[in-house]
């Protein structure tokens, strides 16, 4: 998958709506540029480049031993309760920020693109806000696991 993303997006003849350049700013600003593919609706090139690295980054952790394994697959058992619990978790914790942060609930209390100006974290921040919400869910995620293991209920297996 990653040879056919670099062969399609140097032929830069199918796969992706936007075309890399070469930029003036150096070496790493054309890697950056061509990296750039689009998200939305997701391009053939965009598919390429992230299926193939996860599928090197799934083929290693097959590797992996003890607690950090044992959190993985945790969470890998519980896809949809960690998806639709994530989205609930980060707007509250999104909320709490914008408090914290000294604006009304009023203010926070909005779809994202009508938060205040100023509202919001560095990158360390989200980093870490993405840290503290694996963390939060950890505890219901091992519940919903152990309840999948315990009862054979056919529902339980959209969890």
């Amino acid at each position: 998958m990653l040879g056919a993303f670099i062969a399609l997006r140097l032929a830069g003849i199918y796969g992706d709506p936007n075309p890399w350049q070469v930029q003036e700013y150096g070496f790493l600003a054309t890697v950056f540029d061509f990296m750039n593919v689009s998200k939305y609706p997701a391009s053939l090139l965009y598919l390429l480049a992230t299926l193939g690295v996860m599928s090197i980054v799934c083929g290693y952790a097959e590797r992996l031993k003890g607690k950090v394994k044992d959190i993985l697959v945790m969470f890998g058992r519980v896809p949809f309760a960690f998806y639709v619990a994530h989205l609930y978790l980060i707007h509250a914790l999104a909320i709490l920020l914008g408090i914290a942060q000294g604006y009304t609930f009023d203010q926070v209390f909005k779809f994202f693109p009508f938060y205040p100006e100023g509202y919001g974290v560095d990158l360390m921040g989200v980093y870490a806000g993405w840290i503290i919400t694996l963390a939060l869910l950890y505890p219901f995620c091992k519940w919903v696991a152990e309840v999948k293991r315990r009862r054979k209920d056919w529902w339980l297996s959209y969890l």
